[in-house]
């Protein structure tokens, strides 16, 4: 165990190299999607944020095996592992897979991507990212 900085500049206190590297990369991966939303691209904005959102759960999933091997192995492993340990709020009990749908609806063609789900999009991503980095901060 190692001890670092989280993207707010505050300690993370033993917490592994691996957790921290996943949890920066969730949080780049947001600056990513607000770029790409002011940019007035709602599809990227939304499957970046969504991206995030997988790195954050992936964090919280590190030490529990490596036998993820795509976000929907990542998605439903976070909803029933992780999820109960880490007691995040109602909301964002809901986020991951609310923006996991939309993801794949978008990508899938069945709906278009608007400014306005993007923008609802990133703000659950951040919310979700927030308080996941909390709870693993202890």
């Amino acid at each position: 165990m190692t001890i670092g900085t989280a993207r707010d500049g505050t300690a993370l206190l033993q917490m592994d190299e691996d957790r921290r590297d996943w949890l920066d990369q969730a949080g780049y991966t947001l600056l990513t999607a607000e770029g790409l939303l002011s940019g007035g691209l709602s599809g990227e904005a939304i499957s970046s944020a969504f991206l995030a959102m997988i790195y954050a759960a992936r964090a919280a999933l590190e030490g529990q095996g490596d036998d993820l091997s795509g976000w929907q192995d990542v998605a439903a492993r976070f909803q029933s592992d992780a999820l109960p340990a880490l007691g995040l709020s109602k909301e964002n009990q809901r986020a991951l897979p609310i923006v996991a749908d939309l993801y794949r609806r978008i990508g899938g063609g069945e709906m278009e991507a608007d400014p306005v789900t993007a923008a609802a999009c990133l703000e659950d991503a951040r919310s979700f990212l927030g308080e996941v980095e909390k709870k693993l901060r202890g």
